[in-house]
């Protein structure tokens, strides 16, 4: 976790511009300024994750997380799981939490994870989950499957609604990244959790949950780092 500096994401000539646009109400004038700092704190983040990856694949002790969100906000997280792995692949502890919604939960989603809104409706609140999230994973290595642009910056997305003073800033591994660089044109342009474990010949353990993702994230890395060590040879 980091306590970042203070940068402007709103300069006074965005500020202007919007402000004397009589066009809008001040409603909209509002919500325009917040979506243009919101998208400018994003982008200045997602550089300080980009710095954390590790870009070759390694054999280590890590965990493996992944999340599951609501669908319509990107820190509406609804389930967060987590595996601690040793550098020898053996799974040593396992961490699974529900997390109430702060929205509505999105039909598409409920169809592809199974979690309805009942599931969740007495689970605590993301705000009182992510310390035991934090605390679990400390100072690991992180892996998963797109998360250097997604769930690393969904829990950041997260901490800024929360108003945390910290950052979610773990070195990671990921491997979709991973892939399109060890397998450009293997996979067809496909680099989907689900086409790599196709590619791989691998079965998913369960339904499309945040656990079941995890160990099939891992799954995908372990054939990651086989063949980039039989490259190397």
């Amino acid at each position: 976790m980091e306590t970042p500096k203070k940068p402007v994401f709103l300069s006074k000539r965005t500020i202007a511009r919007i402000t004397e646009d009589k066009t809008l109400s001040s409603r909209q004038k509002k919500i325009a300024l917040a979506k243009i700092k919101r998208r400018n704190w994003r982008r200045y983040v997602q550089e300080k994750v980009n710095q954390n990856e590790i870009l070759t694949p390694c054999r280590c002790d890590l965990i493996v997380f992944d999340l599951e969100g609501a669908g319509f906000l990107e820190e509406d997280i609804t389930e967060i799981a987590a595996i601690r792995v040793s550098s020898r692949g053996e799974i040593l502890e396992t961490y699974q939490q529900l997390v109430r919604p702060i929205t509505k939960l999105n039909k598409r989603v409920i169809a592809m994870t199974g979690i309805t809104a009942e599931m969740l409706e007495d689970k605590p609140s993301l705000q009182e989950v992510l310390d035991s999230f934090f605390e679990f994973i400390g100072n690991s290595t992180v892996l998963g499957h797109d998360i250097g642009y997604n769930d690393i910056m969904n829990i950041n997305m997260a901490c800024r609604r929360f108003q945390r003073k910290d950052l979610f800033l773990p070195q990671f591994l990921d491997t979709e990244r991973i892939a399109k660089r060890l397998l450009p044109t293997e996979t067809g342009g496909k680099f989907g959790l689900d086409a790599l474990m196709k590619y791989y010949n691998l079965q998913a353990d369960g339904e499309h949950r945040a656990l079941s993702d995890c160990y099939s994230a891992l799954s995908v890395y372990e054939c990651l780092i086989k063949e980039f060590e039989n490259r190397m040879k």
